[in-house]
């Protein structure tokens, strides 16, 4: 299941399950959509995703493209290792960054 949870001007698009060429597709209109409504800073929070290749890493990258020249960007949450690893492997932690969780009342 994907979900999209707006705020003004940003966005947390919910992705679970594998991200791959059958499932790419739906999650670039997703990301899309979400930035053309006006959701130009995105958190995508990748906690559930099982499995991730590399045609769903260039979903994420174009997203990002397209948010930084709406002036915003995209993050990414929770990604497992297999994730992270890969975003390490392919020099992307610039383009695809990992958002800081941070809990109230602590640094």
């Amino acid at each position: 299941m994907t979900s999209v949870l707006p705020a003004p001007s940003a966005a947390t698009v919910v992705l679970d399950g594998e991200i791959d060429c059958a499932t790419s597709p739906a999650i670039r209109q997703y990301l899309m959509a979400a930035i053309s409504a006006g959701s130009v800073s995105l958190t995508v929070d990748m906690a559930a995703v099982r499995f991730i290749d590399v045609g769903g890493i260039n979903v994420l990258l174009a997203a990002a493209a397209r948010a930084r020249r709406a002036g915003g960007g995209l993050s990414l949450r929770a990604p497992s290792p297999h994730v992270q690893r890969l975003i390490g492997v392919l020099s992307l932690g610039a383009q695809l960054p990992v958002a800081v969780n941070r809990t109230p009342g602590r640094p």
